[in-house]
């Protein structure tokens, strides 16, 4: 009995090192804003519907702040960047919400950002080009 319970103090201690595992992965936010206005080139979902955005410019501010003006109307949102994904989100907006979503960046420049819905049912896609 004396040689079991050591034994068994060492299988949990391992048991318990083993189930730690160090997490390599990195996904750092990127807070530095795509510069200028943009608008919605293209915006698909399940049909297009790049039209319901029409007259909107976009403006991604520091600090997560993504604001939609159009006309006199301004509307303000969030937006984060990772290494794959790119996060917008507006609310219960009436228009806007339906960009609400962690997009997969699927092509990013100065000039144009391609978006793509991260659920693979889905076939939705969102591009922004720099006005």
């Amino acid at each position: 009995m004396k040689k079991i319970i050591p034994l068994i103090t060492v299988i949990i201690i391992l048991l318990n090192i083993s189930s730690c595992s160090k997490d390599n992965t990195t996904d750092p936010t990127n807070t530095t804003p795509p510069t200028g206005q943009w608008r919605i080139h293209y915006y698909w979902d399940e049909k297009d519907e790049t039209a319901d955005f029409s007259g909107y410019t976009f403006e991604f501010q520091s600090g997560g702040v993504l604001k939609a003006t159009k006309g006199a109307v301004v509307v303000s949102g969030t937006w984060s960047e990772t290494s794959t994904k790119f996060i917008i989100d507006f609310g219960a907006d009436p228009v806007l919400n339906e960009i609400n979503d962690d997009w997969l960046k699927i092509e990013k420049s100065a000039t144009f950002i391609k978006l793509k819905d991260d659920n693979p049912a889905q076939d939705d896609e969102l591009h922004f080009i720099k006005i």
